[in-house]
């Protein structure tokens, strides 16, 4: 049987912890603190798989003790939630640069509190899963390194870029890109079937989602402190680490990425636009199939129409034919009627006729519809 999922709360207040250990003790294990150093002790000892921990705190506040944990490797990818009482830009940027995954706002309900540890437990699957990815792509990125110069990785990046047809392939190599620089960032793609937000951690973690939504207004391209935004129509991309210590390297980074980011966007508005094609296509092909069912109704209708009058074209020259007998009508009368009967059968034939020509045009047409609907 498997371990259950472990949360660490650390608030100084026992009548939050007693009301989350509540909601949580259901769904997972709970052990809680009233001070971050209490909880650096245990940490001697337990390891979790998700910290809820509170912004105020006697002695270390939250966004120190965050800031300890994201710095050693042992701790560094457990997701971590912080609880405060102000929702303000700022408290959320700054729970952001600390590391945090998430942010519950005080008063807070019990199901937001559980929607959240649901995004605890997908972060740790997920982190299982890209493990390997991650390892393996950082061993690429230092081989590439060693044997490319930074224009070259933009030139390889772009060469691939063409053939990426989905706005996760592209959103994904964006991510490696920056890798190979030896970044750290965001990728939010913007498009008509929806915005994806997406990292090396994870997939729309609402944090990151929060200060990317923020940062995508501010302009086309911004930095402040070590994060660097380039903003455009379909993509925004967010790096966390530019090398500001080396300004002409850092210098010649931005200007890669800005021509890769406005690549890409490039690349997402010819997706979208094949993919509006697609669909356009499909409807003309329901139409065309459409009009040609009606062609083929019309002609074996007409078909029907011509047979049956025909029948009674010969009907009727058959009844009067009889008719002659019992009339006693007279040999001119007979020749009379006989010339004014055939002058109809005449006109009666030159309109079969043309309905034969009728005919053979919808036999065309459906023709060069199906081979139309076949391209």
């Amino acid at each position: 049987m498997s371990n259950p999922f472990k949360v660490f709360v650390v608030d100084d207040d026992p009548m939050i912890l007693d009301v989350l250990q509540s909601i949580l003790e259901a769904d997972c294990a709970v052990e809680t603190f009233t001070s971050a150093e209490a909880c650096q002790t245990r940490l001697a000892n337990e390891k979790p798989d998700m910290f809820l921990l509170d912004v105020s705190l006697p002695g270390m506040d939250g966004y120190t003790f965050c800031r300890l944990l994201k710095d050693d490797p042992a701790y560094s990818r457990i997701p971590l939630t912080f609880i405060s009482s102000h929702d303000t830009i700022d408290a959320r940027v700054s729970g952001y640069d600390a590391g945090g995954e998430d942010f519950i706002v005080k008063p807070f309900e019990p199901e937001e509190v559980l929607r959240k540890l649901k995004v605890a437990q997908h972060i740790v699957q997920q982190q299982a899963s890209l493990a390997e990815q991650v390892e393996a792509a950082e061993y690429l990125s230092s081989l590439v390194m060693a044997s490319m110069d930074e224009t070259g990785i933009l030139l390889q990046f772009m060469s691939k870029l063409i053939a990426w047809d989905t706005t996760r392939e592209v959103a994904e190599g964006l991510l490696e890109l920056l890798q190979r620089y030896r970044l750290d960032g965001v990728v939010q793609t913007r498009m008509a079937q929806g915005t994806q937000t997406l990292s090396a951690t994870g997939v729309d973690l609402p944090l990151e989602v929060s200060v990317i939504n923020h940062a995508r207004d501010l302009g086309r391209i911004f930095e402040f402190k070590k994060r660097g935004v380039h903003n455009f129509e379909r993509v925004t991309l967010m790096i966390n680490n530019l090398p500001v210590h080396d300004p002409d390297y850092c210098g010649r980074l931005r200007d890669h990425l800005s021509v890769a980011a406005q690549s890409v966007d490039s690349r997402l508005k010819a997706i979208e636009t094949d993919e509006a094609n697609r669909r356009s296509q499909a409807g003309i092909l329901l139409a065309l199939e459409s009009v040609s069912d009606t062609l083929m109704i019309l002609r074996d209708a007409h078909e029907q129409d011509s047979a049956e009058s025909a029948a009674l074209m010969l009907a009727l020259q058959e009844t009067l034919a009889n008719s002659f007998f019992r009339l006693g009508l007279s040999e001119t009368q007979e020749h009379f009627i006989q010339n004014l009967i055939g002058d109809f059968m005449n006109s009666m034939a030159e309109l079969q006729n043309r309905g034969v020509e009728t005919q053979a045009t919808l036999k065309k047409l459906n023709d060069k519809l199906g081979k139309l609907g076949s391209q």
